[in-house]
């Protein structure tokens, strides 16, 4: 009887063992590293966001997500949302693949910055100040915001009325300037209408105060019909077609 215990009780310690160690581990088995991740996370950053390379730079958010691969590196393949702007916080999916196979996806979270000109004051500008080249400088700021009304360019200040009371190194957006009027409410003004070689020319009544390059409505004093004519210079104004 003794016997055939002994046999079977050794089958059952092995069958233990192995069972307690767990699954063998795959041979050859390697794990995309946290670098190779953030490498193609930058790169497709920088191949695709519309700002120059040297002007990007990204932060990571949380740990990296990491993939067992059978014998070798993982392909990655980054993706991003539909209208991606590439500045802010947002997120990209990475795919693991190992040749055409596909491993699982995990998602990145990233927050980008762009080193962008803007346009600042020299010193404080008084309100309804005409901007000068010497009240305005560009500087640049690593924003994470998109640049919607600020200046990047100094020329898009000078010449302009400022709308407020502006302190030293306040960053200038469109909304804090005002056209300095070229024409006037009640002004006559020549009206031009130009459409290939053919121009006429007439009198108008400007119903509002206009800068260069302004649309401002204006009275045609021969049909006493209200148009809307192009700023050009003193007295001038165009229509355009």
């Amino acid at each position: 009887m003794k016997r055939h215990i002994v046999p079977w009780a050794l089958a059952v310690f092995v069958i233990l063992s192995v069972l307690a160690a767990g699954p063998a581990p795959v041979y050859g088995a390697s794990t995309t590293g946290e670098t190779a991740i953030k490498d193609a996370v930058k790169k497709h950053i920088e191949d695709h966001a519309t700002w120059p390379k040297d002007r990007i730079r990204v932060e990571f958010l949380g740990a990296m997500p990491q993939a067992a691969t059978p014998s070798g590196n993982a392909n990655l393949q980054v993706r991003s949302r539909a209208g991606e702007h590439y500045i802010g916080r947002t997120s990209f999916a990475v795919r693991f693949c190992k040749g055409d196979t596909f491993i699982r996806e995990e998602t990145v979270r990233v927050r980008i910055e762009v080193l962008t000109d803007v346009v600042a004051g020299t010193h404080g500008i008084a309100r309804d100040h005409i901007i000068g080249p010497g009240d305005v400088m560009v500087t640049s700021k690593w924003m994470d915001t998109a640049t919607t009304g600020v200046l990047t360019d100094a020329g898009e200040a000078v010449g302009k009325k400022a709308a407020m009371r502006l302190n030293a190194g306040t960053e200038i957006t469109r909304q804090m300037l005002r056209s300095v009027p070229v024409v006037k409410k009640g002004e006559v003004v020549r009206v031009v209408l130009e459409s290939g070689p053919m121009a006429i020319s007439t009198v108008g009544l400007c119903q509002e105060d206009g800068g260069q390059g302004d649309l401002v409505r204006v009275q045609n004093l021969s049909s006493k019909k209200i148009i809307f004519a192009r700023v050009m210079a003193a007295s001038l104004v165009r229509v355009d077609f």
